[in-house]
């Protein structure tokens, strides 16, 4: 399986690695078949060739992959601070004054870079500490271990936080999948939790349900993720951004929107996503959602009803009809209807882990990625959020 060699395949100099040990099997072959008496050397020398020559090739792509990258991380340097977790290291950018409140820590959806929401933090950051981050394998953050969990990467975030001098309390403002990491960094640091502000979570009943509505869909995440960092790997990736934005109106104009906000950093991010570790990370996290592993590692990724006590909880969704999440899925009518409604009602399932929970809707019109349609809607929620953990105290 190739996750296996996720750890190798997701540095920079992975290629070369591969496209060595690729020529010394052809090398193998060729000397097999110099010394052998069998008949057929011939046939072995002939394909020791081609398996040196396809080594070559793949040596070619690899130091033009390993020097493009490095010219890109020389034009991009990190904005912040890149911290040691445990013999790897974690980008952080913290900024602005928490005037004695909670700081805010944004969480992009899927296994995004913390630049992803970088609009929020910068709009928000003039009046209280406000900080983005890098997951391991993500923007300026190194691999980290593998296999890539939720579990791990909210442990990896309290050290980061930590070690980084930052102290809290802290508001976690997760989108999507981020909501899930806020959420599970909110049951295992609630003594560091001041609230969690979840925008659109993925629903805890999502992870145990997984393998059955959306087995194909989270199978097809999986292998994007590897194929692209093959890619990457050699020098023969391509973004393919533009053409889903030409295949799909709504992604198209997500990605717009996206470009829009993030102008200013957007030629950062897209060099961060050359990266192989971005792809062989995200491809490791949503194995997460496999029918094998879900199995063995649910109580790690579901956040349980009451689990978080009476820490402040906004469920802050769009009240729209979840056919955007559903159709894709290629389910008879039947049972989309029935995966509809499932969503629709687990959505709101994390009004449940706390005893101080809120629900908020979206303004009319707007979906699942909300914070780039209305932004300033979500930066209110968390300003108002933050004025009253102040008047509070």
């Amino acid at each position: 399986m190739l996750s296996t060699f996720y750890p190798l395949l997701a540095h920079t100099w992975g290629g070369v690695v591969i496209a060595v040990a690729v020529g010394a099997i052809g090398w193998a072959l060729l000397a097999w078949g110099r010394r052998s008496a069998s008949p057929h050397t011939g046939l072995a020398k002939l394909f020791g060739w081609v398996v040196c020559a396809a080594s070559a090739l793949l040596l070619v792509g690899a130091v033009v992959s390993v020097i493009a990258l490095m010219r890109l991380g020389s034009q991009h340097p990190p904005p912040g601070e890149r911290v040691d977790v445990g013999g790897y290291r974690m980008h952080i950018l913290a900024e602005g004054d928490s005037r004695g409140g909670p700081t805010v820590i944004w969480i992009p959806g899927a296994h995004a870079q913390g630049l992803a929401l970088h609009h929020l933090h910068v709009a928000i950051r003039d009046g209280t500490r406000s900080v983005l981050f890098d997951r391991p394998g993500t923007g300026w953050s190194d691999p980290g271990p593998f296999p890539r969990r939720t579990a791990t990467e909210a442990d990896e975030l309290a050290t980061l936080l930590e070690r980084a001098g930052e102290h809290g309390p802290f508001v976690l403002a997760g989108h999507s999948y981020g909501g899930l990491l806020a959420a599970n960094f909110a049951r295992r640091y609630p003594e560091r939790t001041a609230a969690v502000v979840l925008l659109d979570a993925s629903p805890p009943d999502a992870f145990i349900y997984a393998p059955v509505y959306g087995a194909g869909a989270l199978e097809q995440l999986v292998r994007d993720g590897e194929r692209e960092g093959l890619a990457k790997l050699s020098a023969r990736w391509s973004d393919p951004e533009p053409a889903m934005a030409e295949s799909d109106t709504e992604i198209g104009r997500i990605l717009r929107l996206q470009n829009e906000l993030l102008a200013d950093v957007k030629p950062a991010m897209d060099a961060n996503r050359r990266r192989p570790a971005t792809s062989f990370a995200h491809a490791s996290i949503f194995r997460e959602f496999g029918a094998g592993t879900v199995t063995a590692e649910v109580p790690d990724i579901v956040v349980y009803d009451g689990e978080l006590g009476d820490l402040p909880v906004l469920v802050v969704i769009p009240d729209e009809d979840p056919a955007a999440i559903i159709d894709p899925l290629g389910l008879d009518e039947k049972a989309a209807a029935r995966a509809k409604n499932f969503f629709r009602r687990a959505r709101v399932r994390y009004l449940e882990v706390s005893t101080d929970t809120r629900l908020i809707h979206t303004p009319p019109g707007t979906g699942h990625n909300y914070p780039y349609e209305t932004p300033g809607f979500v930066v209110e929620v968390v300003r108002g959020l933050l004025a009253e953990l102040r008047a509070g105290e």
